[in-house]
């Protein structure tokens, strides 16, 4: 299966320090790529590089706040710098808001999400397109929310709402460069700091909604993330991945 062979490959992965980035970064190590790791937390980053180099990858950990354009912008240049122009992105890094009424919802909270996972998302694409030198392959991290509606989370929902129209505008846009745009959309997956970890009735709620009747794991959407940034997905782009256990389905 050479197509999902990804030796040699430059990959830029945001929000890499835990759960879903984490496990990203460590499936494209394993693929074959050197990956530049992008987050906040410093000490987490390394300690996510010495995963992926302990699976034989090469990575290099920087620290990027994809709310801060300059921040965005320095990052993609100092791994195109040290490892050469990218052939891969993608733009994990998100946050949740807190849930509530949206009549309760507060204005720098909206702010807040938006800036990260919506705008973020924006910056991150543009950034690493910008870099690419011959084509390449974008994957944006939407969520279920991006596919059908979770009440309590207006501000969340819209944000990878607009992730998800964002990748169609932009596969359209860049396929004549020859850069393709995805995004995976995943449902319930447990995660690094798990915040439903001591609510057994919600998780049995999820389970119960979800046709798999579980929640997903991070390294289930990392290996999505691969197919769509490899060659084995060369003809596809701007799509979404719902890796969701079947949530949206029904």
């Amino acid at each position: 299966m050479i197509e999902l062979d990804l030796e040699g490959r430059i990959a830029l992965v945001t929000g890499a320090s835990r759960s879903i980035g984490r496990a990203t970064a460590v499936a494209l190590g394993e693929a074959g790529a050197r990956v530049a790791l992008g987050a906040r937390s410093r000490p987490d980053l390394e300690r996510v590089a010495e995963e992926v180099r302990a699976t034989g990858g090469e990575a290099l950990p920087i620290r990027c706040d994809v709310s801060d354009p300059e921040s965005v912008d320095a990052f993609v240049a100092e791994a195109t710098d040290r490892l050469g122009p990218p052939d891969i992105a993608v733009a994990n890094a998100g946050v949740f808001q807190q849930w509530g009424s949206t009549h309760d919802l507060a204005l720098d909270e909206w702010e807040r999400i938006v800036a990260t996972d919506l705008t973020g998302t924006m910056l991150t694409c543009r950034a690493a397109a910008a870099a690419m030198v011959d084509g390449g392959s974008i994957v944006a991290v939407s969520s279920l929310a991006g596919l059908v509606a979770l009440p309590s989370a207006a501000a969340y929902t819209a944000a990878k709402s607009g992730v998800t129209g964002l990748v169609r505008a932009l596969a359209a846009e860049w396929a004549p460069a020859g850069i393709r745009v995805n995004a995976v959309a995943p449902g319930f997956v447990m995660r690094d700091d798990d915040p439903l970890a001591d609510s057994p009735e919600v998780l049995a709620g999820i389970e119960a909604r979800t046709p798999l009747g579980r929640r997903g794991r991070p390294r289930e959407v990392a290996l999505a993330v691969v197919f769509l940034a490899s060659p084995a997905a060369s003809f596809v782009t701007g799509t979404t991945l719902a890796v969701d256990g079947g949530y949206s389905a029904i």
